[in-house]
């Protein structure tokens, strides 16, 4: 009496985990899906979206499979309310975007993966760098995303772009260049980084950005700023 009550318990439990495995089935998870640190804004040539802002998110579930059709957001809300701007059309294949929830969204396909370009620039005022520098801006992590809903985690907003005019330009390399000075004379504290200059999102701006920059501006993908600006 007592194996049989043991069986039933047992055939009970692994259904039970069963019917928990296929519920979770095709639901995003956070930890086997795939967003990276950083995602990097871009102007357009010729009406295309710059190549150097190609940004990959790859949703699985939590037995690893991928996701198809789900639906990914980046959402910039928070670096929008300081020095960051999405462009209020999105020209790449695929993405659309929301001005009044201040993201952009993509579908994944067969591999899970979404496929973002997103044009947009920042406000960088430059400035002085010492004694008194420049309001920063936002800092590291400053753009959401989520799959079908689900918190995947966080991403560090640069933008080539860096003030809203021709694209990314020479004044554009300056301007990070200032965001460099000033990073290093603040002796690289967290408080004084801008991550609209952080191109490889590693909560650090130094000549490896600034050499990013340089090269998306002689890359000639980004001559040119969008027309309009999300409000």
């Amino acid at each position: 009496m007592m194996t049989g009550l043991v069986r039933k318990a047992t055939l009970l439990s692994v259904c039970g985990l069963l019917g928990a495995s296929v519920a979770m089935a095709g639901v995003p998870s956070a930890g086997n899906s795939v967003i990276g640190t950083g995602i990097n804004l871009v102007g357009t040539a010729g009406g295309v979206a710059d190549v150097k802002g190609q940004k990959l998110i790859v949703v699985k579930d939590a037995g690893g499979t991928p996701v198809q059709n789900s639906t990914v957001t980046i959402n910039f809300s928070a670096s929008t309310a300081s020095d960051i701007r999405l462009c209020s059309v999105q020209p790449f294949s695929g993405v659309g975007v929301s001005c009044s929830n201040k993201e952009v969204v993509a579908l994944t396909d067969a591999s899970g993966t979404a496929t973002f370009r997103v044009v947009g620039f920042a406000v960088n005022a430059g400035g002085a760098v010492s004694p008194n520098p420049p309001a920063a801006g936002y800092g590291a992590g400053g753009a959401t995303v989520k799959a079908d809903g689900v918190l995947l985690g966080t991403l560090t907003v640069g933008a080539y772009d860096q003030n809203g005019t021709a694209g990314c330009s020479s004044v554009d390399l300056a301007l990070v260049a200032n965001d460099k000075f000033a990073f290093a004379w603040s002796g690289g504290g967290l408080p004084s980084l801008r991550g609209r200059s952080d191109f490889d999102s590693n909560n650090q701006i130094t000549s490896v950005d600034l050499a990013l920059a340089a090269t998306a501006k002689f890359a000639l993908g980004s001559t040119a700023s969008c027309a309009s600006a999300c409000p």
